[in-house]
């Protein structure tokens, strides 16, 4: 199993009793050392203190497990106010916010879009851009943010 899945697998249990949900989980090398990034929220917002704790807990947690053998970066943050959207929980989440969506390749001569989320369907996401309303086919968007 990978070391995102194990991590993935061992947080989850903890996440939801605490009332928090995963938004992602990287393990990759960054300048010369590992880094797992650890980004969670939950409804009204994780705070810095509540991430801490987790980061503890967490810590300690893949220590017993030995999930990571070599030497690691935990790093466990909120999203910020940019975040990323990538799940369909993500974009459920998102519907009445402000988004900023870049394609693969141009959609009627445009690569980015800022509008209003104003929905996901089958295979894509709506937004409304200044009273016009852009489908754009999901496996199109290269990313999907909050815009702030």
């Amino acid at each position: 199993m990978e070391i995102v899945e194990k991590v993935k697998a061992l947080l989850g249990p903890i996440a939801d009793k605490r009332g928090y949900f995963i938004v992602d989980i990287t393990y990759k090398r960054e300048g010369g050392q590992f880094v797992l990034r650890v980004v969670l929220d939950k409804d009204g917002g994780i705070t810095m203190d509540e991430c801490a704790v987790l980061n503890n807990d967490l810590g300690l947690l893949l220590d017993k497990d030995n999930t990571i053998t070599e030497h690691y970066l935990l790093e466990v943050s909120s999203p910020g106010l940019d975040r990323k959207l990538k799940t369909d929980r993500d974009f459920v989440w998102a519907v009445g916010k402000k988004v900023k969506i870049n394609t693969f390749a141009p959609i009627d001569g445009k690569n980015v879009f800022f509008g209003i989320l104003i929905g996901i369907g089958q295979g894509s996401i709506v937004i409304d851009e200044n009273g016009i309303s852009a489908e754009i086919p999901r496996e199109k968007v290269a990313s999907a943010r909050l815009s702030i």
